[in-house]
């Protein structure tokens, strides 16, 4: 007991640690802040919930004691709850992760689909409450846009000073507007992808020091995501290009992390598929550059290719062509 007490305080003390270091600005600090999570997540999956929480908590006490009160609420509502949900659920045996008993015959054992759909689920939340928070603060979506255009002014003039050059047609205004409506998505987006990788790396951590408690699981086989959420995804991106303010960007936060989980799927359809195709490596290289040259693109034909996985069952046909009847 008191081991596990230790390595929920370590965790927590490095989570806040990690976040605090966001201060100094720095694309070093601001990449080590991208793993807050981690720390949370191996305590989860390596000495169980009860550790996941005391480190969360520990990790919240400690960034309102070194920053302020607010920032320590921020933290703990957009990064450290998240990631005590999602790894407290990837580690649960049983649906009441707090029993100590033998497992049932029947373990519970979250899908790797379900994690995704999780994950995405809490980037859009994180990304709705911001937005909502900012339009209740000022009155109104329209008042929000202007309290932005007045926090940008600023930024814009000295960025401009600096050498910084911006279309003359495009103004604070114009910008303001911009951000509402890519801002929701880019957090939701952002959110969910952290949730993910840094379980993805908290597992490959327990694994590695032999405390994980199950079987590791065949990410290109097993990553599948139901129908219904393909549908939902189309429905959200749909509202998100042709509803109006200040509904669209409630949209974009929901159609965002689905269409990152639906380019994973189209990630694990084509390393899945490529198993047994001649030069498998040069493939998957050249694709991994192509996503770096064009993001945008390659993403999309990937998130395509996810949808159509859904839908058609694509792994599922390769693994079981139909056999055809001669008469």
């Amino acid at each position: 007991m008191l081991n596990r007490f230790a390595v929920a305080l370590g965790a927590g003390l490095a989570s806040a640690l990690l976040f605090c270091v966001t201060a100094k600005g720095t694309p070093m600090a601001m990449a080590m802040a991208y793993l807050t999570p981690l720390p949370i997540m191996i305590s989860a999956l390596g000495w169980g919930i009860d550790a996941n929480l005391i480190a969360s908590i520990v990790a919240g006490g400690v960034v309102a004691g070194v920053i302020d009160l607010g920032s320590g609420g921020i933290f703990w509502l957009t990064i450290a709850l998240p990631a005590t949900l999602l790894s407290g659920l990837a580690a649960a045996n049983t649906l009441n992760p707090f029993d100590r008993a033998t497992p049932p015959a029947r373990p519970f054992r979250a899908d790797l689909g379900l994690l995704a759909m999780v994950a995405a689920g809490l980037g859009a939340s994180v990304s709705a409450g911001a937005l909502g928070v900012m339009i209740f603060i000022n009155g109104g979506f329209s008042k929000a846009v202007a309290a932005f255009q007045a926090m940008l002014e600023p930024t814009l003039s000295e960025a401009m000073g600096g050498g910084v050059g911006l279309p003359e047609d495009l103004g604070a205004a114009d910008i303001a507007r911009l951000i509402v409506r890519y801002a929701p998505a880019a957090i939701a987006a952002s959110t969910a992808l952290m949730l993910l990788v840094n379980l993805y790396a908290a597992a490959r951590v327990v694994q590695l020091s032999q405390r994980l408690n199950r079987p590791w699981a065949d990410i290109p086989t097993n990553y599948k995501l139901p129908a219904l959420l393909a549908v939902a995804a189309v429905a959200a991106t749909g509202a998100w290009a042709f509803a109006p303010d200040p509904y669209n960007p409630f949209a974009a936060a929901l159609s965002a992390p689905l269409v990152v989980l639906f380019a994973f799927q189209g990630l694990a359809v084509l390393h899945a598929l490529s198993r047994r195709a001649p030069g498998r490596i040069a493939l998957i290289v050249a694709l991994y550059f192509a996503f770096f040259l064009a993001p945008r693109w390659v993403g999309s034909a990937l998130a395509l290719i996810g949808l159509a996985e859904s839908v058609l069952s694509l792994r599922a046909r390769q693994a079981h062509p139909p056999v055809s009847k001669m008469n």
